[in-house]
Parts: C-alpha cells; structure tokens; sequence
C-alpha cells in the first residue's frame, strides 16, 4: 500500500480528491486484475477519476497497462480514467484510453523511477496541466500527451537538429558525404538505445552515457576511443576475437549483420571524427533526453516513448521537402500499414490458412523505404505461424521467416540501411534473454533486402530449376559471420553474375534468330530469280537486332570480367523466379507525376510500360479535346502497379496504397485497362475523404488485384469501399460494373450499387456537353509565368494604371493593356497584362511601359515551353480562346466542393485563368440556363461521383470531366425551365433540374444522398 500512498503528491498536481481505497469487489468489476491488489481512486472533477494500483505485473507493464485501462474505458465508458501502476520491481506505468472505434486506443508512459528522463518529466508536466473546455476534452489532451505523437514532433525537431551539427562539426569531405555518416552513426547508436533499453550492453540500463562520461573523463576523444572500437571492433565481432580496447568496452552483443560493417562512405572518409562538444550536444539533446523501447506501437495502443518505427519517419524527415516531392518519399501511418497487410494476406491466403501456406509465402516490398510493411509482415506472419502450432520461440520463427519469406528494393541505400535495421530490431525484441552476450548474431540482410531500381530491374522469367539450392544458399549466407560469410558472399556473387551471363547469352541468341532470318530473307530469291529487297520497316529491324546483339556481348564481357551487377529481379531474387514469382507484393510506391522525371528516362519507361505508352482514356481525352501531354501525365505509382503485376506469381496478390486519382483521371487510363484485364480485381478502397492519416497533403487508395492464373476463373465480385470522413461504407460488385463505360480504360465509378443505377439513369437523360451546341469547355489562359503578367491595380489616372506584383514591384502601364482577372468571391481582385487587340490577336508592337514593365522576364518568357514551339512575340499568351467577350460565357473553377459556374455577360472582359474553364454560349438565355443546371443539387451529385477527388469533400472539375455531363436532350424545353431557377434556393433549383432532364425524384434520390 505504500507505493499507492506515494502516488498521492501526483493526484495532489492533479488537484484531485485524497485517495481512497478500491474495495475488492468493486475493483474486480472495474476489471483491476487480482496482480495489483492494493487499489486506490480519486475524482478529479465530474466525469475524470484517478486510478492507482500497486503488485507486481505477471507479463510486464505495459500488457498491464494495455489491459487495465482498456478494460476500464469499456466498462465504465462515462467515466474519464488516468491509470497509475506501480510494480513491486520499481517499475511504474501511466496511462488512459480513448474509445475511438472497436478497440480501446491506449496511450501510456512506462519507466523506472530510478531512470527518469527529462522527455519523462516534460511529459509528465504535460499532462498536470493538460486543458480543456469539458472533461472529455481534457481527456483527450492526456491521451495525446501520453501518446507517441507529442513526443514524435518533439523528437524529430531535435533529431534533425542534432544529425545537422554533427555533420557540420567536422570540415572534411562534402557536406552531403558528412551528413551520411552523421546520420549512419546517429541511427547506430539509436538502435543501441533500443538494446540498451532491455539491459542489453554490459546489463545496464545508461551504458551509452556511462561511457561518454568516462571517456570524457579520462581525456576525451570519444569518437576514436569509444565509437570506432564499439561499432567496428565490438559490435561486429565475435568476443574471442576482440582487440583488448573492444573488450574494455564490457559485456557487450556481437551482432554481424551488417550494421556495424564501414558502409562505402565511411570507407572513403576513413579520417573523418566528429569532436567531443558535438557528441555531447547528441547526448544531452537526444540519446539521455528521450525515453526509447524496443516495441514497436501498435494500431491501439502507443507509448510516449520513441520506438523503431520512428526510424521511417525519421528518416522522411531528415530528407529534404524538395527531395522528398520529387521522390514520392512519405512516412506511411501504421493503421494503413496494417490495412494493406490484412486485404493482401486474406486475398492471398483466406482467413483459414494451414501453416504450409503462411510458411510458403514469398513477400516484396519493391519501394521499401525504410520498411514499415516489411517489419509489419515479419510479425504477422510470425505471428501466424506460432498459432498454427510452431512452437519455437517469436525470435527464432522471426529469424526465419526473414531468411526465407521477405524481400525488398528501394532506390535509396539510406533507406534500404534503416530497413534492415528495423529488421533486425524486430528479430531480437522478444529475445528473453537478460543478459545480452546471450543474444544470437543478427542475420545477413543484403541478399533479401536490395538497392535497386524496382522499375528498371528486369522482370521474372519463365519458371526454371536451381531456385531450390539459391535459396538455400541464401539461408546458410544469412546465418554466417565471418570468414565462412565472406566465402558464402563471393559463392552468391558468382550464381548471380552466372545467372546474369545466361540471361545475357539468352537475349543474344534470340536477336541472332531475328539477325539470321532478315539476313536469310534478303539473300533469298524469288520466282523469277531476283534477290528480295528488305523494306524501310525490316531495314531498321535489322540494324536495330546487329546494334543490339553488340551492346549485349559488349555487357557480356563486362560481366564476365568482374563489372558490377545491374540490379535486376530474376538475378538478384532468380530463386523466387524459378518460382515464377511473389506470392504477395505489397507497399506504398512513389506518388510521382513523371514530367519530374529526367527526359532519358522517362523515355526509357515508356518504352517498357504498356500503363505509360497508354496512359490516356481515349473517350474522355477525345471529349474535352486535351492534348496527349495533358492526358498523358501518368502517375510513377500506376508504373508500380504493373511492375508488381508482373512480378507477382500467376495467382499472387498485389496490394499497394496508390493515388485515388488514379480510377478516375484521364492518365489513370492505362492502369485501368490493365487491372481489369490481366488481374482480378479484389477490392478498392477510396480514402481520399478520410480522417488525415499521411502527414502531407496526399488522397490515398487501397488497390488489392490478383495476377490472372492460366487456371483461375476471374473474380464474380469487387468489394468497394469509400471513406467520407468517419463513415464507412462497403459493397461488393462485378469489377465490370465500376468503370464508366465499356470504354477500355473508362474511369472507375465508386458508387454503391443503387446510387449507381440512379448515376447511370442521369448519364442517360441527355447527350454528353461535349457533343452539344456548347461543346467542349475551354481552359483558362496560361500565362507561363504569372509573375511578369498578374498584378494588383493600385490606381488609375487617365490613360496610365499603376501596378504592382507580388514582390512589391510597382508601375505604370498604359490602361488599355491591362484587364481584371476572374476570381473567387473570397479572392482580392487581381488584373492580368493583356498584350491582345479587340480582336484577340498579339499584338505584334508592345507599348513603351508595358514593355518596360515586362523586360526584366523577357528571357524566361522566350524560354517557356509553348513560346519555343512557335514564331509568336515572346509576350505572348496561350489558350487565349476562352478570353473573348463577345458572347457570354459560363465559367468555374476547376477544383472545389461544388463546381460553382458564374455567368460572364458578353463585354464583361474578365479573363479566366488556367485554373478555371469556360465554355461561350450563343445567348445570355443558355448561358443562365446552363449554369442553373451546372449548380443544381443533381447534377452536384453527378459530378461528385466522377470528378477526381481530394480530401475535404474538394473536387477537381476538370475539362474531361464536365464535357461528360449530361445535358436534358430537349434544351430549348430545358432551357426555359432552368432560366428561372434560383441558385440559393436548393430546393427549387433541385425541382427545376428534375423537370428539365425528365427525371423523378425517387429514382435519383440513392445519388443525391450518397453525394450529400
């Protein structure tokens, strides 16, 4: 009772009431398990109560934790509880949960009272002065702060502080080279702290800041003394071959691996060290501030304290925003790590699998990252295999299914370095022993998880012999150290640059076939005895078949004479080819739009994926008259998707978190196409309107398919699911039902079945706009260079107009060259230099001051794209078709929730930009009409359904999209109809479309209330 009597100065911060015994029963009705039978409670307002309980925790605090606050939460869902634990061990817990779902979240903070941290105490401070309007918002201000997301921000502030100045701290070699090796050593000792924290080094609990103490004690030069012998003679070496200043270091792991092997950057700076201040700052600020646990979080539960997972985010962070743009690089949440797992284990495996099938399976991850979906599976599948009567302990069933089942790539060998990292933690968390000299070699990982170009490596083979003796080389290779791995390494090398050779011979044979039949062909002769002439078209076969045949025997004694390997899947991973491929592809690709990809090799992918030479819906590219480069601006992610496709088995499932954008938007066409004809399509999950889940502004989709088997019937159902804020709806249909139309490539329509029926009977009421008097709509100007031609009007004096730009510029221009902008309602008025006659022809002179105004950008107008493809004056403009006044027009802008037309009368000179669409109308009558019906609640809804979404209920209402809108088929009737419909009155405007497009309301009401 003593420990629960020493929780009383913290219920006193808390300004709760004086503790007061829990009786028995009433405890065991809280679900307080009988391991903690001194029980103590408190209010601290109306709905909040203090929890203290003291004993000892049969599995830990944390299960306890995990247990007595869930239970509490479910059985007493109107109270608001903080739990204290005590262990009789000295350990203590605190913590709280929030019902958000099925599940109780529980967040907590675990410690020793002999080894509290300064993120502890700033912690605990948190949470004593946690505020709210209600108890329940004070509540959830608890579970934040004991969450891992408070801390997270915390520690990635001083994180990417720290790694900066130790890079900066040292002058030799580049800053970029500096700041690897800084951020190698930082997450070294990060997974140190992750074994320290179970008392792995030397049995203690601060052995990393015991040492930097002594060493600064005795003199210094911690870098040379301590970090060089610890990494590279200790942790990477066995104990009866340490060096005497490695055994001085203690009782510490050999861990192999790979993790503490000098990396080629290291290598090349072998003088770099960093000085003592800056390892003390690493110290003081990170390594002794923050508490760290080797368990990851789960999906209810969380612990402020930092875990290896924060190593992905870590790593996110620590990349540049514009590095991180360009490379589609994103921290992926657990919750959706998770989701991705569980629809590609049940598409794969169902939910009754034997233990044969979860110990046959082959997963890859070909964007890696720092491994969020790998270190995910690797539990679960272990996890499964011990259920299903494997009774070997988690870590030695982890090891295993690691040297088997799982394989990576990723581009990036940062990346690729924190996987295998998180890996290795993930093998040695649940090792039971206490003494870390116990703990057994951690595994080779370079042969499962790879650097490498997922979209450049060469795609499986047929399946073939000899996977069976790879893989089990690989085995003993991941198990080895030492001499016997190093022997092992060059044994791998030399089968995979045999496979490279014969795959090589193999390509040279068959273009020999194509050489030798051309050749044959052009010595034959006919009939009458003349030699065969080769057309244009087998001329450049046949100089392309001898060009190639030099290349590949060039590559091929390359190879032979030791170059190195290019990545490619069936060398690198030719046993799971011999296989015919992965069971299961999993993760979440690149979301990179390809124009920010290098010419070359955006060339190079074209020429590879059918997804990218296809990209285009041909229908709607046609429809709104869009140009192959607009329709064709294809996504990285849909080039993941094929690739995963094809490396997948016959049968085997890919399960990826791509872009919503890709079911409905013109250059999704491609990867459209192919899932619904070469796989079967499991299910599809639209979650660009849910909660935010990614820290950037992204709108992701779950796509779960299954490569087509020779012997597979295809899948009679899709389940669908779309997220719209907290709720969740799911069905299932025919995956030929989603797409539009029968067109190959047609958007994806995400409707449940009858607000789908009610979708198509309004597609059906009337022609789509392109194909009316109306025609397709008109993109706005392009200008190429807003800063020279946007300006603010400042005023106006005769025939000059003051101006002024974005950075402040002011001056004068001649009045008639300037003309106001459409803009929001909610938007500062803007003006747009107009260098156009009456007519709408360029003028072919500038005025003096609108030349003046424009000179300082003359060179970057003369570069722009559009103005290098024509002999136009360089202050040109382009798409300046929607521009012309003379008769009206209707217009919107191209994303928001509502598509919110305005009618431009004729004369009214307002020029809309490329970010809203226009469409001229023979009379002010139609143009009114037409709106009406743009704006009307039905037609709202249509366009909901078809636009490309974005979060928030935000829609884009692009050209393609809108020339696919049904207009009524009798529009004169329409028209007199909708002319009289008002637009802030819903329900009469919802009347007037009704009777314009013939339509009931009972028939359309599913699509009205799904897209409200």
């Amino acid at each position: 009772m003593d420990s629960v009597a020493s929780a009383a100065p913290f219920a006193a911060a808390l300004e709760a009431e004086p503790l007061t015994q829990v009786e028995p029963d009433h405890g065991e009705r809280l679900g307080i398990p009988s391991a903690f039978p001194h029980r103590a409670a408190a209010f601290i307002s109306r709905e909040r109560r203090l929890l203290v309980a003291a004993g000892r925790a049969p599995t830990g605090m944390r299960d306890a934790m995990r247990s007595v606050a869930a239970r509490l939460a479910q059985r007493s869902p109107t109270l608001r509880w903080l739990v204290v634990l005590v262990d009789d061990s000295g350990e203590l817990a605190i913590g709280t949960a929030l019902l958000t779902g099925e599940r109780p979240s529980v967040a907590m903070l675990a410690l020793r009272r002999d080894g509290v941290t300064e993120g502890d105490a700033e912690t605990v401070r948190a949470l004593l002065t946690a505020t709210g309007a209600t108890d329940a918002a004070v509540h959830a201000a608890w579970h934040e702060v004991l969450g891992r997301d408070a801390l997270t921000r915390r520690f990635y502030r001083v994180l990417e502080h720290q790694v900066g100045a130790l890079a900066c701290s040292s002058t030799m070699g580049r800053e970029p080279e500096r700041r690897e090796v800084a951020l190698l050593h930082v997450s070294r000792l990060l997974f140190l702290s992750f074994l320290q924290a179970k008392g792995w080094l030397d049995g203690s609990y601060h052995y990393l800041a015991e040492r930097f103490d002594e060493c600064m004690a005795g003199g210094g030069r911690y870098h040379r003394r301590v970090i060089m012998p610890l990494f590279f003679g200790t942790l990477n070496t066995p104990a009866s071959q340490r060096a005497p200043a490695a055994r001085a270091l203690g009782r510490i792991p050999f861990l192999n691996g790979g993790l503490f092997a000098p990396t080629p950057v290291e290598r090349s700076l072998r003088g770099l060290t960093f000085p003592d201040d800056a390892w003390g700052s690493l110290f003081g600020e990170l390594l002794s501030r923050f508490r760290f646990t080797a368990h990851e979080q789960a999906a209810d539960w969380s612990e402020a304290a930092v875990d290896p997972e924060m190593l992905g985010r870590a790593f996110e962070s620590l990349m540049a925003p514009a590095d991180r743009r360009s490379s589609g690089t994103f921290y992926t949440p657990q919750l959706l790590v998770s989701r991705v797992l569980e629809e590609a284990l049940d598409s794969a495996i169902g939910n009754a699998p034997t233990r044969a099938e979860v110990a046959g399976l082959t997963i890859l991850d070909p964007a890696c990252g720092s491994g969020a979906f790998l270190v995910h599976a690797l539990e679960r599948v272990a996890h499964m295999l011990g259920t299903l009567g494997d009774d070997r302990p988690t870590w030695r069933i982890r090891r295993d299914v690691l040297s088997r089942q799982l394989f990576g790539v990723d581009r990036n060998a940062t990346a690729v370095w924190l996987c295998e990292l998180r890996l290795w933690l993930s093998t040695v968390v649940d090792h039971a022993a206490s003494d870390g000299g116990a703990v057994p070699p951690l595994p080779n990982l370079d042969r499962q998880v790879r650097v490498g170009d997922a979209l450049a490596g060469a795609l499986m083979p047929s399946a073939r012999g000899g996977g069976r003796a790879l893989t089990a080389l690989r085995l003993r290779y991941a198990r080895a150290s030492g001499h016997r791995k190093r022997t092992l390494a060059r044994q791998l090398d030399r089968e995979e640059r045999a496979a490279a050779v014969a795959r090589i011979d193999r390509a040279i044979s068959s273009a020999v076939a194509v050489r030798r039949e051309l050749v044959l062909a052009q010595r034959a002769r006919d009939l009458f005895g003349e030699r065969t002439t080769l057309d244009s078209a087998q001329r450049a076969t046949l100089d392309s078949a001898r060009a190639r045949v030099r290349a590949l025997r060039r590559e091929r004694t390359s190879l032979v004479a030791g170059a190195a390997l290019p990545f490619s899947f069936d060398i690198q991973f030719a046993d799971v080819a011999a296989g015919g491929g992965f069971s299961m592809v999993i993760g979440n690709p690149p979301w990179v739009r390809l124009h920010q990809i290098p010419p070359t090799e955006r060339e190079g992918l074209k020429q590879e994926f059918v997804s990218y030479r296809r990209a285009a819906w041909e229908r709607g590219a046609v429809a709104a008259r869009a140009g192959r480069g607009f329709s064709a601006q294809v996504d990285l992610s849909a080039l993941f998707i094929e690739r995963s496709l094809r490396l997948a088995q016959p049968g085997g499932t890919v399960a990826l978190l791509v872009p919503s954008k890709l079911w409905r938007s013109l250059a999704g066409g491609g990867i459209r196409s192919l899932l619904q004809s070469e796989s079967e399509l499991q299910c599809v999950e639209d979650l660009s309107d849910a909660p935010g889940v990614f820290d950037a502004a992204v709108y992701p989709s779950l796509v779960v398919t299954r490569r087509n088997a020779a012997d597979a019937g295809r899948a009679t159902e899709t389940r669908c699911v779309v997220q719209q804020g907290e709720r969740r709806s799911c069905w299932s249909v025919p995956a030929r039902a989603i797409p539009l139309d029968d067109s190959p490539g047609a958007p994806w329509i995400l409707l449940p079945p009858a607000a789908r029926d009610a979708f198509d009977l309004v597609a059906a009421s009337g022609p789509p706009l392109a194909e009316t008097m109306f025609g397709a709509p008109l993109l706005g100007v392009k200008c190429g260079c807003n800063e020279a031609f946007v300006v603010t009007v400042i005023a106006t004096d005769g025939d000059l107009t003051v101006i002024e730009d974005d950075a402040g510029r002011r001056g004068e221009v001649e009045r008639a060259m300037v003309r106001p902008l459409l803009q929001r309602a909610n938007e500062s008025p803007r003006s747009i230099l107009w260098p156009y006659d009456d007519s709408g022809a360029v003028l072919r002179k500038l005025p003096p001051r609108a030349e003046a105004w424009l000179a300082p950008w003359r060179v970057r107008l003369r570069a722009r794209a559009d103005a290098r493809s024509g002999s136009a004056p360089w202050w040109s403009l382009f798409r300046t078709e929607g521009a012309s006044c003379r008769s009206p027009r209707v217009a919107w802008p191209d994303f928001g929730r509502t598509p919110r037309p305005e009618v431009l009368a004729a004369g009214d000179d307002r020029i809309a930009l490329n970010n809203w669409y226009v469409l001229p109308a023979p009379t002010e009558c139609d143009a009114v009409a037409l709106r009406a019906w743009i704006a009307s609640p039905l037609v709202d809804a249509f366009t909901r359904a078809l636009a490309e979404p974005a979060r928030g209920g935000w829609h884009r209402y692009l050209g393609w999209t809108m020339s696919l809108l049904p207009v009524p088929r009798d529009w004169p009737r329409a028209r007199s109809v909708l002319v009289h419909a008002r637009l802030d009155d819903p329900a009469q405007l919802l009347e007037c479309s009704l009777d314009a497009s013939g339509l009931a309301l009972d028939a359309v009401a599913p699509l009205l209330e799904w897209g409200g």
